[in-house]
């Protein structure tokens, strides 16, 4: 058995001729359909892993075939890997790893994702006399690495594009089991699923769809999921926002406006006054302003990917400076003028008020001492009359009675009825005595 296998991998003519003779054997006996169908090949486990041991069995056949030969698809002299010969149990080999049992079934040991494939086993039926074929598949899996996810269009248009986002995977025979949105299935509004669950389509791709996605990949040893991915669409601009908003300036001031707008990719900005272009960035600075920059300022914002544009006007009024600084000499004059005005104003209102009030009184007093007396009564007339020290004065009738004792020059009767005495009140006693001795009245 040796020397066959090596005669196999150096390419001695004996091998050539066994491929020829086994081609010739093929075309002259052709296998039928009906015998296709109860013959199979069944991998055992049904599945292999890398590294690990799997054997291909032959189910469906009840003679002993004089011999086998195992093909890999498709079924050609060139695709022979192994021949049995019942008799002797001599076998043929393509690869010195594999190994045919009595019963035709094949083995093959450290598997590799490279042998995943259809295989094939043809045998002859002494019965029939007729050559059976049998078929099957082998899928041998290993972990899984982690997929990716393409998208068809970089930089899709808000509102107008659809997107097909695609899961990708280096392994084959994997089953793309799931797509996740923020760790959820996708809404199924504006999203189809291919029927191998691998595409993901979002038509008119919305701020919603941004995403990140992830799809999950599986296989009967293992899943894996991919990284986060995030649509990165086009859209905008909203329409823009100027700031500051004080729309009054003083004269002389430096005018300053920035304007910012939502958009992707970020807009581009122009600024007109009063309809004029100016400059093409996101701010104006316009230092020491004058009447003449009185008007209409606007920002307009474009997006280049979109195709659209919107803008925003601000009214900006410049008025003149009126100068409010005084002097520390000026503010003192101020302040003293403003002191002595309410000193002078409190001045003139004591004085009118007082005067009124002693007019009052005088007329009061001078009622009172010309009024008649009343008849059958004695008239006593009380004076407020001082008389200077050493005067011969006479007081008789006064203290001779006994109801009006001596009173002394200094005595406190001197103020009766002093609440209604006014300087104008304090006349010269002489002068009194001499009205009163021509009978006049005071």
């Amino acid at each position: 058995m040796e020397n066959h296998s090596q005669t196999l991998h150096i390419g001695g003519s004996p091998w050539k001729g066994f491929l020829l003779t086994a081609f010739i054997f093929r075309s002259w006996i052709q296998p039928t359909a009906a015998q296709r169908d109860f013959v199979s090949i069944v991998p055992n486990p049904p599945y292999g892993t890398v590294g690990s041991n799997i054997t291909l069995d032959i189910q469906g056949s009840s003679e002993q075939p004089p011999s086998y030969t195992w093909y890999r698809s498709p079924v050609d002299p060139f695709n022979q890997i192994a021949f049995y010969h019942v008799a002797n149990g001599e076998q043929t080999i393509a690869e010195s790893r594999l190994k045919v049992f009595s019963n035709g079934s094949l083995l093959i040991p450290d598997l590799t994702l490279s042998d995943t494939d259809d295989y094939s086993v043809e045998f002859y039926n002494s019965t029939s006399s007729l050559i059976v074929r049998a078929q099957g598949h082998l899928a041998v899996y290993g972990p899984l690495s982690k997929p990716t996810i393409i998208s068809s269009n970089m930089a899709p248009v808000e509102n107008k594009d659809t997107v097909s986002l695609t899961c990708q995977s280096e392994t084959q025979d994997v089953t793309y089991l799931a797509w996740f949105k923020n760790q959820s299935s996708p809404a199924r509004d504006r999203t189809v699923l291919s029927p191998d669950n691998r595409t993901l389509i979002i038509t008119k791709v919305t701020s919603e769809d941004k995403g990140p996605y992830e799809c999950e990949i599986w296989n009967p040893i293992s899943r894996n999921r991919s990284d986060p991915f995030t649509l990165d669409f086009a859209y905008g601009p909203d329409t823009p926002m100027i700031v500051p908003i004080d729309p009054n300036y003083p004269a002389g001031a430096t005018l300053e406006l920035s304007c910012s707008a939502g958009s992707n990719p970020p807009a581009q900005y122009t600024w007109l006054f009063n309809g004029v272009q100016m400059i093409s960035t996101p701010q104006l600075s316009i230092p020491n302003v004058s009447l003449n920059h009185t008007g209409t300022y606007t920002c307009i914002a474009s997006n280049s990917v979109t195709g659209l544009s919107s803008r925003k006007d601000v009214n900006i009024t410049i008025s003149e400076t009126v100068s409010s600084s005084l002097s520390g000499g000026a503010m003192a004059g101020i302040v003293i003028g403003v002191l002595a005005g309410v000193a002078l104003t409190g001045a003139l209102i004591y004085f009118l008020f007082f005067r009124k009030t002693g007019r009052v009184s005088k007329q009061h007093l001078s009622e009172k001492n010309s009024s008649p007396p009343k008849h059958g009564k004695d008239t006593i007339l009380y004076e407020n009359t001082l008389f200077p020290k050493g005067s011969t004065v006479s007081t008789q009738g006064l203290s001779s009675s006994p109801a009006f004792p001596e009173i002394p020059s200094e005595s406190p009767y001197q103020a009766l009825d002093r609440t209604h005495v006014d300087v104008y009140d304090k006349i010269n006693p002489w002068k009194i005595r001499q009205i009163q001795g021509r009978g006049e009245s005071p």
